[in-house]
C-alpha cells in the first residue's frame, strides 16, 4: 500500500513539475523568445491604429494605371511609431526616441495576393524605409508617393499618395 501511494505522489509530483516546465520552455521560445517588445510596431487597420491611440490622420490617394483590380480595398494614413508592451501585444509603447516616429501605413484587403511595394526613386522621398514600410520625421508626406500593385491574378496598377 506504502508502494502505490508513494508511486502515485511521484507521478502527480512529475506531472505538475513537468506541467510548469512545459510553461517556463513555451515563454522561452514563444513571447520572450522572440523579444517582440524591441521592435518597431505597426497596425494594418485604421480601427487597430485608433484603438492603440497612435493615429494622425488619413491620407489623399487616386489608383491610376490599373487593371484587373476588382474588389481592392486601399486607404493609406499616418500613424505615430510604437512598440508592442513587454508582456503583451495588446499593450502599446509610444516610440519617442526614434529619428523617425511616424509610419507611412496603409490598410488594405490582405485576402489577396496582391503585393504592394514601394517605387525605389518615391523611397528617397521618404526620410526613412524597407521594402513596404515608410518611416517620416513630421506628420506628414512632403511629396506624393508612388505604389507599385503587383498581383498573381494579372493585378496592376500604381498608387499616388499625397
Amino acid at each position: 500500500m506504502k508502494k502505490v501511494v508513494f508511486i502515485l505522489t511521484g507521478i502527480i509530483i512529475l506531472s505538475v513539475f513537468l506541467y510548469y516546465a512545459f510553461g517556463v520552455f513555451s515563454s522561452s521560445v514563444g513571447w520572450y523568445g522572440y523579444q517582440k517588445w524591441k521592435y518597431r510596431g505597426g497596425t494594418t487597420t485604421i480601427g487597430e491604429s485608433k484603438q492603440r491611440k497612435v493615429f494622425v490622420k488619413e491620407l489623399n490617394y487616386k489608383i491610376v494605371d490599373s487593371a484587373n483590380l476588382k474588389g481592392f480595398y486601399f486607404k493609406p494614413y499616418i500613424e505615430k511609431g510604437f512598440k508592442y508592451g513587454y508582456h503583451s501585444m495588446e499593450d502599446t509603447r509610444i516610440d519617442n526616441f526614434s529619428h523617425y516616429p511616424y509610419n507611412l501605413s496603409y490598410e488594405r484587403n490582405i485576402k489577396d495576393s496582391i503585393v504592394l511595394n514601394i517605387f525605389p526613386e518615391d523611397k528617397k522621398k521618404l526620410d526613412s524605409s524597407d521594402v513596404v514600410w515608410g518611416y517620416l520625421r513630421q506628420p506628414y508626406l512632403k511629396d506624393t508617393i508612388r505604389i507599385e500593385i503587383e498581383g498573381m491574378g494579372k493585378q496592376k496598377g500604381i498608387i499616388k499618395i499625397w
